[in-house]
């Protein structure tokens, strides 16, 4: 039993009968019908009217957005930078906040962790048992030996970057790589070398992929790379990504991910849901929210 920020749960590593992340997670999609990540990303500038310009006023205007998406949502991704940019306090928040989402609900670290294996197993007791998070976004470039102590867990998991939704995400991801005979791979972009990298690490099921909706056609090729891996898509929305593509390539058609609910994936909207609430004449704030995220979630059902 856990304890954050006032609130009492079972710690998602102690429910029975759903030991994996991955099997959380189809569990959640299948109640939700949706792969809707609800991103939490809240800036002071960007609050709606009423709320104060300070972390008071981002930990009230999250507790309504809790309260309002998470009946639609089948995850939650705080991205750590907006909380930590308040110190001890900011973390404080983010504390409390992982208290009121129900243990039922994955709870991902947009965090993009990474580094040498004693950091990273430090890491991975921050935001894995201290944080209470089932699963983060980490950086692959050190290569796996350095994330090692964030796939190793059963009952955690890693999605690591493979193809970002930034615009200059190609500058480096689409730099060719040779061809390596060890791995039966061609000449390829190094965001595809990452993918087939990608499938053997970890004890089987702990790892999936950050893949930007802003790039169909690299989501495309990396599913024909990874047909099993989970995906977590950003950049639907705000950034321009398109959903019909993501909802045909982004779930897994193999194991570990495939064969669940959603196939394992998540499909994130921040900007999409907490920003309807700034909207001129939007009187209501929870409404808002709530009418946004069923919006979405409902843009992104799947067959349960």
């Amino acid at each position: 039993m856990v304890r954050l920020g006032g609130h009492t749960f079972l710690g998602s590593a102690n429910l029975p009968t759903m030991s994996t992340y991955l099997e959380r997670l189809a569990a959640r999609t299948r109640i939700v019908g949706s792969v809707l990540c609800l991103g939490v990303d809240p800036s002071p500038e960007a609050l709606p009217e009423g709320f104060a310009a300070n972390l008071s006023g981002i930990e009230r205007f999250c507790e309504v957005l809790l309260d309002a998406a998470l009946p639609y949502a089948a995850a939650v991704k705080p991205n750590l930078a907006f909380f930590e940019a308040f110190g001890s306090a900011g973390i404080a928040v983010l504390e409390r906040m992982r208290g009121r989402v129900p243990p039922d609900v994955p709870f991902v670290a947009d965090a993009k962790r990474g580094d040498i294996g004693s950091t990273a197993a430090r890491q991975a007791v921050a935001l894995y048992d201290i944080l209470g998070f089932d699963a983060v976004t980490a950086n692959p470039y050190l290569g796996s030996e350095a994330i090692e102590p964030l796939i190793s867990r059963g009952d955690r998991y890693a999605y690591l970057l493979c193809r970002t939704s930034n615009p200059g995400a190609g500058e480096l991801q689409g730099l060719e790589v040779a061809a390596d005979a060890a791995l039966s791979a061609p000449s390829e972009p190094l965001y595809a070398r990452v993918a087939r990298r990608a499938q053997a690490w970890g004890p089987g099921g702990t790892v999936g992929l950050v893949v930007g909706a802003t790039a169909p056609a690299e989501m495309e090729r990396i599913r024909g790379i990874a047909p099993g891996l989970a995906l977590l898509v950003p950049g639907v929305g705000a950034q321009g990504g398109e959903v019909e593509p993501v909802m045909r390539f982004g779930p897994a058609v193999a194991a570990p991910a495939g064969g669940r609910p959603g196939g394992g994936l998540l499909v994130n909207v921040s900007r999409g849901i907490s920003g309807a609430a700034g909207e001129a004449g939007a009187k209501d704030v929870a409404e808002t929210l709530s009418a946004a995220a069923k919006e979405w979630s409902a843009r992104l059902r799947v067959a349960v």
